[in-house]
This record gives structure tokens, sequence and C-alpha cells, in this order.
């Protein structure tokens, strides 16, 4: 599908109006008249201005060198008309004094007065004070069930609005359906207060739209927050979200742009010239958006396999659902503008209906409906206000005036909605399976509606407000139309006043800076403040002196972890553990061996997608599934640190926070396995877990047994959240979170810690240091001291061994960096400070 248009407590008057008299004088012909009564100097003085105002620049200039006065006739004496003749009125083959037609009657029954434009727009929310919704069961609600023959009239339809609003709403439109498209969108352009906003920076005018609705709705789907404004994203938590009937993806984009990517979001939408536009996406990257057909391939929403399909995704990728769901479905109804809502109806009920499948307890949804004046529709709104603590029908200012559209908004998800998720289930699937001339006409009884005031008044109020404003809309295009001359004149402050509400820049859109520079330009301008980038080449040191772990560790291993490595040799920067750079998509380079950027998909080895201004330190790992024969292997990218992840520097973090946001990273970045996701497949990019250096012995005696191809026993390390991956560790590489001139101990007395700097050979405590984070290092001092323990024999990792078959040959590779000298550090006095994991 894709878009054919373009608090709680009561709502704060405007700050910015226009209206209701204010600034009338719209038009460069209005703007000139003045009182009967005015100065003839004045006078005189604004009839020269018209006069030449209603010339070209060039053309005033070309007379003016052949002679030309102001205020003087074209002839040879200065004789002739003063005023340039006017351009002609008259439409197609009329003749003079015609009747005038309907534009000509809609046009002049425009009032400027009546139009009032607001920012930001007012906001009025619905509760559902019963909230009886667990009272409600199937059977109550297949008997509100009405079915009949298709409908394809709408006139009749003043159950929820004042009958001459209808009336008025259908005249206007029909108005138009002789006009052409040109002089239709000639005159919306030039009426619209709020055309010249257009698309900003994002793809389309979509993403602007959803600007307006979030700000004007406080930030409720960037920033969701419960209803004691704690933040509905838990710490470290992506921000998940769908986009659902969204092609080219506008809505998306302004989210990615909003949250980067620290949002993550699952877009549906019909494949074909409707699909989403992701080479587009310049503002808000696409690396963390993943596009989903359903398991039909299609992306048809009217489907329920395929919705069913999607619910299965989402929750099978978030746990819990997505915090909130965006749907923009629409599709052209040409010269059937008036039955748009009916034509519409089983696209409202499938976007409902997806939104319930797959958002969270507490999530929120906004959709795109157009007219609500049947049963249908107004019963479609019921069920979602019983589902959500709140909804409100709102018409942002980026939607144009003129036309039937607007939005429900549905706020905080109630748990006990499964009930109604099934029936709207079932009736999709009747929808779906039905050719024929049965539909059905209505999902609550009347009276059901008629009782809960509050609901009815919210529906009749809002269709008749929109319908009014709507008609006003209709009316001055119809003006606009009519009278070529007429601009409206508040385009240029109104986009500036809308642009800084809603936190948008002014700038133009233009494309990401470096995409064209070399990978080296491009990583110098990373790191432009780092004056020493030698740590980049800097080998890892090998533990391969068993009488200096101590001095290493130290007495007390608190602050060291470990990260099991696939391949163990990189001291010459192999291809497989290096430095990798992302210039977005997949623009991905690695720093070989001679330190010179290579493209990471020339290698023939792995495919990977990331964010652009992405740096960051892994390998390539082989990744197996099965065992023997039946084995398969596929590669990965394992991230071990980061120093920038698209565009956030974490260089100054300490170890741990800059691991978990790599973790969080990873999680953005990695595809679903049914995502297509641009052309081709992609390969998945993982965090590795940092493993206290306590926990050697249970992570290596915690590894199992699998066979590989080549009939060998080998100990692997399965993956967590994976389809059961597992890889062959080869190596532990040691990282300090702490500076590498610092030692923990432990005193022998008093069994505290405390920390001795082996520079300034002194020690102290942390209590006393007035900042004890400072002790904390950046990524420019982990990375350099880091140490790596090979396993080169299979015998080295385990904790068992016959004595009769060592000889003094294996007892020296042993004592080399065997695993009882590791372990044999925790051994020592400071194990009663640990516990078992």
């Amino acid at each position: 599908m894709t878009s054919t248009s373009d608090d709680n407590s009561t709502p704060e008057p405007p700050d910015f109006t226009y209206g209701n008299g204010m600034y009338s004088e719209r038009s460069r012909k209005r703007r000139n008249e003045e009182d009967e009564e005015a100065p003839l100097a004045k006078i005189m003085l604004q009839e020269a201005s018209s006069s030449t105002e209603m010339y070209s620049k060039a053309s005033l200039r070309m007379m003016k060198n052949m002679g030309y006065q102001e205020r003087t006739g074209l002839g040879k004496h200065s004789q002739g008309r003063l005023d340039p003749i006017e351009a002609s009125n008259q439409k197609g083959r009329r003749g003079l004094g015609a009747a005038p037609d309907s534009v000509d009657l809609s046009a002049g029954q425009f009032d400027e007065k009546v139009e009032v434009v607001q920012i930001p727009e007012s906001v009025e929310w619905l509760h559902d004070e019963a909230d009886d919704l667990d009272e409600l069961d199937r059977n109550k609600f297949d008997e509100w069930l009405v079915q009949g023959e298709k409908k394809f009239t709408i006139d009749d339809e003043t159950r929820f609005c004042d009958p001459e609003i209808l009336k008025g709403v259908l005249e206007a439109k029909n108005v138009f359906d002789n006009m052409s498209d040109f002089d239709m969108r000639r005159a919306c352009q030039r009426s619209n207060p709020f055309e010249t906003i257009k698309n900003a920076i994002f793809l389309n005018r979509a993403a602007v739209k959803m600007a307006n609705i979030d700000s004007l709705l406080g930030f409720m789907f960037t920033n969701p927050v419960d209803e004691d404004g704690q933040s509905l994203v838990k710490d470290h938590e992506l921000l998940y979200f769908a986009d659902v009937c969204a092609g080219p993806g506008g809505f998306s984009e302004y989210v990615l742009w909003k949250r980067k990517w620290h949002a993550k979001g699952y877009g549906f939408t019909l494949r074909g010239e409707n699909d989403f536009n992701l080479d587009n996406f310049l503002a808000g990257h696409p690396e963390t958006f993943h596009p989903y057909y359903g398991i039909m391939g299609n992306g048809d929403i009217y489907n329920p396999d395929n919705i069913e399909s999607l619910m299965k995704l989402i929750m099978r990728e978030t746990g819990t659902g997505v915090h909130f769901m965006m749907a923009d479905g629409g599709f052209s109804v040409k010269n059937q503008e008036n039955i748009q809502e009916i034509l519409s109806k089983k696209l409202y009920l499938c976007q409902c209906l997806a939104a319930l499948c797959v958002l969270r307890e507490k999530g929120h949804f906004v959709v795109k409906l157009f007219d609500l004046f049947t049963p249908f529709s107004v019963g479609l709104i019921y069920l979602m206000y019983k589902c959500f603590q709140q909804i409100a029908i709102i018409k942002p200012n980026t939607s144009r005036p003129a036309n039937s559209e607007r939005y429900l908004v549905c706020k905080w998800k109630k748990s006990n909605t499964d009930t109604i998720r099934r029936h709207l289930m079932d009736i999709c699937d009747t929808l779906h399976k039905n050719d024929g001339n049965e539909d059905v006409q209505e999902l609550v009884a009347h009276s059901v509606m008629d009782e809960d005031e509050h609901f009815f008044n919210y529906i009749y109020n809002s269709n008749n407000r929109i319908g009014r404003n709507q008609i006003t809309g209709l009316r001055k295009i119809a003006a606009y139309a009519q009278d070529k001359t007429l601009e409206e004149t508040r385009q240029v402050q109104i986009r500036a006043r809308c642009l800084e509400a809603w936190g948008l820049p002014s700038t133009m859109r233009t494309a990401a800076k470096g995409q064209k520079t070399s990978p080296e330009e491009y990583c110098n301008e990373l790191l432009r403040d780092c004056q020493d980038r030698s740590f980049m080449t800097h080998p890892e040191q090998s533990l391969n002196n068993p009488g200096k772990l101590s001095q290493i560790f130290g007495e007390v291993q608190e602050h060291w972890y470990f990260v099991a490595l696939n391949s163990p040799e990189s001291n010459n920067f192999n291809t497989h553990r290096t430095f990798f750079l992302s210039k977005g998509r997949k623009d991905v380079f690695m720093l070989n061996s001679k330190g010179v950027w290579e493209r990471l998909s020339n290698s023939k080895i792995i495919v990977v997608e990331m964010c652009p201004r992405t740096l960051i330190y892994g390998e390539i790992v082989t990744e197996l599934k099965g065992e023997n024969r039946s084995q398969r292997s596929c590669y990965s990218l394992h991230i071990i640190d980061g120093l920038f992840l698209g565009g956030e520097d974490i260089r100054k973090l300490p170890l741990l926070e800059r691991n978990r946001l790599c973790h969080k990273f990873a999680e953005a970045v990695n595809k679903p396995p049914e995502a297509a996701f641009g052309s081709g497949r992609t390969e998945p990019i993982r965090c590795k877990k940092l493993f206290p250096f306590r926990q050697i012995g249970a992570f290596i005696e915690g590894m199992d047994d699998y066979g590989l191809k080549n009939m060998t026993m080998r100990k692997g390390y399965m993956l967590p959240n994976t389809d059961e991956r597992f890889y062959i560790p080869k190596a532990l590489l040691f990282l300090c979170e702490i500076k590498s001139n610092l030692r923990m101990h432990s005193s022998s007395r008093s069994g505290e810690y405390y920390y001795f700097d082996v520079v300034k050979n002194v020690p102290f405590r942390l209590a006393d240091l007035p900042n004890p984070r400072s002790i904390l290092t950046s990524f420019a001092t982990t990375f350099p001291f880091r140490f790596l323990w090979k396993w080169e024999q299979e015998y080295q990792i385990k904790s068992k061994r016959d004595p009769a078959e060592e000889t003094e040959e294996r007892r020296q590779m042993v004592c080399r960096s065997d695993l009882e000298h590791l372990t044999w550090l925790i051994d020592q006095k400071a194990k009663r400070h640990y516990q078992d994991p």
C-alpha cells in the first residue's frame, strides 16, 4: 500500500493562529485595496506600485530602455491605457455572458474569515471510562456483526455527523469532477498555507507528516512513556517499531532520523512500484530497517496469512512486540472520491488487526483513515477504543485541508485484547475469501455505541469539525482555481514556524557526506581528533610466560575479561581479525595485513551491512550448524570492541559500556532470515560476550564436543539466541577495563581490595579517589593492553590428563600457557572473594 495524499489534559490554546479576520489580506489583489478616504498621495503611490508589480522585472527593464516612463501610456505620445490588460477568466468554449459553472459557484461561497489555521493543532483524547473489555466475549461480538449486500453510496450515512456537513462535503467534492488535474494541482499548491514545507530533508511529504504528528503528541512515538512519564524503552533496549502499508517509507525515514540506529523497524508493504525505496533514505539510514512481505511474499495486507506471519516474525525478533506501529495505507480512488471510505473499509480493518497482532502491552498505534461516516468504520474505531486506554482523531496541518484524510491515534494498548484480535482475524479471513456481493456492514451494534455518550459525541463532533474545515478547503481551492492572481502569502512564515516546532532543519535534502571519499579519508575524518593512530596496528601480547601472569593480571582479576576467538592468528593483521569501517549499507571495508582498507565484498568471504560512520574491531567467524557430514557452515562478523557506531563516538566510554552498546548495535543491524533487505542476502553481525576472568574454567568446561565434517571431535561454543549455531574457539583474548599501570590486590590482613600503581609505585583505595571512574580506560588504552592465549594443542583446555601419558616436552608446553596456570591465579588467596557464577 502507499499513501495517496500527500496528553491527557485539556488542550492548550494554540500559540500561533491565523483566521477569524486576523491576517485576512492574503492576496496581492486584496492587499492593495485601501479605504476610499486614503490620502491622494498614498493612493497614487499604491497605484504606481501596483502597476509596476504587474510587469515582470525583465519586461519592465526592456520597456524602460525603449523610453517607457511609469504612469504613462504605451503610445507614441504616451497615450493609451495605463494598466495592463487583465488575463481572461473565460473557461473552455463558453461564450460571453454564459452562466457560471460549479467551480465559480463554489468559489463564490469561500469566506476567508471562516478558515482557521492553528499551530500547534488542538488534540482531544477520548478515555474508555467503562473499561469493560474483560466482559466482552466472542458471542457478543458475533451478535453485533451485521452482514448484507455491498453498498456503494454514502450520502445517507448521517448517523454520526450533521446531515448538512455530509451534504456540503459531497457537493464540494463534486465541483472538481470536471476540472483538469493540472488546474487542480496548481490551485492546491497556491491555496494551502502549509504547501511549501513539502518533504523537507526526507524522501516524501509523509515523513514530514509523521514529524508533525509526533511533535503534536509530545513525541509519544519516538520517545514513548507510560502514565507516570517513565520511558517504555528499557535500558540498553532498542526502540522497536513496525511500518505497515508504508511504501516508499517516509514514516520510517523520519523515525530512523530521529532515533538513529537505536531504533529497529520492520516494514510491510506491497511489492512493486510502491515498494520501499531504501536507496533514497538519506536523512535516516535504513541499515536497521528490515522489509518483510509476508509468507506469501507479496506484501498483501488483505491476506490473513501474511498478517499472521508478520506477527510471528516480530514476536520472535522482539519477544513482546513493537513499541509502536504506523500505518499509512491508501490507493487511488479517482472519480470515486465520495465513496473512498467504503472502498477502504477492508484496508481500515487489516491495518488495525495488524496493530493488535504486533504491538506489545502499552504500545502505540497511528493509522491513516479517510471519511468516518459508515457504521463499519465507526464500529472499528469503537473496538480500538476498547483495546487502548486512549484514542484521538487528529487532522495534522501537513494533511491538506481539502482532503478527507485524518489519523486515528491509539495510546497504551491494553493487555487483554486477544479476543478482539481473533475476532477481527476471522472477519479478515471472511472478507478475503468472499468475492461475491456479500459484505460485512456493521461490527458493533448501534445501540452499544449510542449508549456510550462520550464515544458517540466524540465521533459526531470530530466528523463535523473536520467536515467543516474540508468544505472550507475545497471552496478555497475553487476560488484559487477561478482567480489565478490569488496567492497564499503566509506560506514562507508558516514553513519556518512549523519546522522549528517539529524540530526539523530548514536545510535542503542532501546525500550523506563522505560517500565519494576513499576509505582512508573517511577513517581520517572519523579519527580527526586522534593524533596518534598507531594503536590500530598494535599487536596483542601473548601469554607465554607463566611466571609473569600475576604481574599482568594482578593478584585479583576483578577488572579482567575475555572473549573467545575463532581466529588465533592476527599479529600480522590477517583478513579474519582486524578493524572494519562502514560508509553505509554494504559499503564496508576491512584493514588488511598491509594496513590498507580493502572492500569487504571483494574478499568473497562475507557481505555485511552496517550504518555509515561505523568503526569497529572484530573478527570473521566460521559458524557451524549440525555435525559430521550433515554439518553446514556460514560466515558472520563478530564485534570485539567499538570506536564509532553509526556516527556515535564511544571511544572514551569504559569497556563494559562499549560492549553493551556494541551488543545493541549488532542487534539493530542483524537481519531476520525472512526479511528481504536490499539486493541479496547479508551475513549476520553479532557482538562477542565479555566473560569475567574467573569464569575461564566454567567457560571451557561448558563447551560441548562436536563432530566436524572431517570426522574429528572439537570443543565448540554454542551461540545464544541463534538457531543452534556454534563455532570452534581457538584462543581467548583478555581485555582489561582499568588503566594498564594499575593492578588490583587483596590485603592479607583485612581482606579488603586495594589498587597499586606500578608506575608511581604507590597503593591506594578506590574510596580515596574523588572520581572512582577515573581508573576506567578508553579504547585507546584497552586495545594495546590486550593478551592472547592461543590453544595450540587440544590438551591445553583439558582440565584432567593421564599423568602416565605426560612427557617432559608436554609438561613444558603446558607450563607455557596452560589452563591450570591461568586458573591458578583464581585459586590463590583472592579465591575467597569470588562466588561461583
